[in-house]
């Protein structure tokens, strides 16, 4: 009564109104048309409903005379779409508010996107921080007031990363480069997403936090390992997600989920503050819902890192010089496919999807082109049929393993056991010898995989692989009938990215 009597009398005297509300009571001032501005929260004494902190949380809302304008907001997460909102007049505070409410909408439907979720105070706070940091809406940075989240293996100060395994859970002082580059280029965070456990796989079916599905269907998986993520991104409930791809885990969920996933070469953004799957091979990589948000957030977050070891020095990295003269230049585009023998893992389905898409790329001007298939298959068993999947036993404390293998999910302990086994036949010759042959398959693909400058006069010409992202999309219950084949014949066209150290964007058809 007090409440609506407030209302009324400002609205009278064309004033506004400010309030501090719980979270729980929020609500029944939106319905009075307060709009959440900023918050605080603050944890107490005791454990909360779900056996966590015990977290208290307030909101600050403003209501101004009913003739303003501007006080919801419900549409498009794609950022340059709500760049235009912002400039319309839209406040973070209003994307916010409505990505809470879709959050909470979604918990109906897959209720284990989360490992972690922000406090909504927290996010409102720093919404409303923007304005102090970037007073000037004309030199705002390139993800100004964009909401994101974060595949938990991926350090941020003071929060816990998991990994998707709870028994190896800490909670890190510093957070990892990359999620700093987004915070000071005006990214909010969200929340740490579930994941496949330490990374293992490509069906998001083994996770401590729960089994989530593809967003098209409740029978298929969603992919993994950055499966969260990818749930997070395609339900709209962010705009852009950090992840980390060493087989395949941006590119198969961004395929089983309508989404882009770019996953650059190794060393051009920071792995630092990273949980590694295998640390020679892991690539920080990005998954939106269009080309342009992935090259905007990898714009924010590349360049070279001192403290990574595995960071591209500068010169190492190719950059065309962006000129009047380059601008000018035509491209001349052309690719090779998979033969027909690699073709026939997939389905019939995707089979013909795949030959469809290549004819549309011929019909717009691609020039499909012969290549030698050898390299990128030799490449693709090298990554777990090798000596190089024994590096995955240093994710692991000296001795952590045998003791506490019991706490992991059975199908990541069943990949690591198996990983112990290949130790009592393998030496270290082999691995040096499986180092001589990547080096081998790397200088034979840059030979094939090329951008000329120069062919003929103003032509320049990029020659490139398309794949199947994967063979075919499996059923939940086909996974839990053969986990570890399935997750394999998943990456018959995946694996051999970072092996090969190439740039690999998966794109919706």
């Amino acid at each position: 009564m007090l409440s609506k009597w407030g209302v009324e009398k400002a609205n009278v005297d064309n004033l506004p109104v400010y309030l501090e509300s719980t979270i729980a009571a929020s609500s029944l001032y939106r319905r009075l048309g307060f709009v959440a501005l900023d918050g605080l929260s603050m944890v107490l004494p005791g454990n909360g409903p779900d056996g966590g902190q015990n977290i208290y949380e307030e909101v600050g809302m403003l209501k101004t005379p009913e003739d303003s304008d501007m006080d919801r907001w419900d549409s498009s997460l794609n950022i340059s779409s709500l760049m235009l909102d912002y400039d319309a007049g839209i406040k973070p505070q209003h994307v916010i508010q409505a990505v809470y409410d879709r959050i909470e909408a979604y918990k109906s439907i897959q209720p284990s996107v989360w490992i972690h979720l922000q406090p909504l105070g927290e996010v409102m706070r720093a919404a409303n921080e923007l304005y102090t940091k970037w007073p000037d809406a004309n030199n705002r940075p390139p993800l100004w007031g964009v909401p994101f989240s974060v595949k938990d293996s991926i350090n941020i100060a003071n929060i816990p990363t998991t990994t998707g395994c709870p028994a190896l859970a800490f909670t890190p002082n510093v957070s990892a480069p990359v999620y700093q580059h987004c915070i000071d280029a005006g990214a909010l965070f969200i929340g740490k997403t579930n994941m496949e456990q330490l990374a293992t796989g490509m069906t998001g079916c083994r996770s401590a936090y729960g089994t989530l599905h593809s967003t098209f269907s409740k029978s298929h998986i969603v992919g993994g390992s950055s499966s969260g993520s990818a749930v997070s991104v395609s339900e709209g409930l962010v705009s852009f997600s950090l992840g980390s791809d060493t087989a395949g885990s941006i590119r198969v969920p961004a395929l089983f989920n309508g989404l882009v996933g770019f996953k650059p070469t190794k060393g051009t953004v920071s792995a630092r503050g990273v949980s590694p799957a295998c640390l020679h091979h892991d690539c920080v990589s990005f998954l939106t819902t269009n080309i342009a948000d992935a090259e905007r957030v990898w714009d924010v977050c590349r360049g070279f890192d001192e403290g990574d070891f595995f960071a591209k020095l500068p010169s190492q990295i190719r950059i065309p010089p962006q000129t009047q003269k380059q601008s000018q230049q035509q491209l001349r585009f052309r690719f090779g496919v998979p033969p027909a023998s690699a073709l026939e893992i997939c389905s019939p389905t995707y089979r013909k999807m795949f030959a469809q898409i290549i004819a549309s790329i011929e019909k717009h001007g691609g020039e499909l082109v012969e290549i030698d298939w050898t390299p990128f298959q030799a490449a693709n068993e090298l990554l777990y049929n090798s000596s190089f999947v024994l590096e995955r036993m240093t994710i692991f404390p000296e001795g952590w393993f045998e003791a506490n293998k019991q706490l992991l999910h059975p199908v990541t302990r069943e990949v690591f056991e198996s990983v112990v086994d290949r130790t009592k036949t393998t030496s270290a010759v082999d691995v040096f010898r499986d180092l001589h042959k990547q080096v081998e398959y790397v200088r034979k693909v840059r030979g094939i995989l090329t951008l000329e400058e120069e062919v003929e006069k103003g032509v320049d010409e990029i020659t490139v692989l398309v794949v199947p992202t994967t063979p075919w999309h499996p059923t939940i219950r086909e996974v839990e009938g053969d986990p570890v084949a399935i997750n394999g014949r998943l990456g018959a066209f995946a694996h051999f990215g970072n092996v090969l150290d190439l740039v690999g964007v998966a794109v919706p058809s």
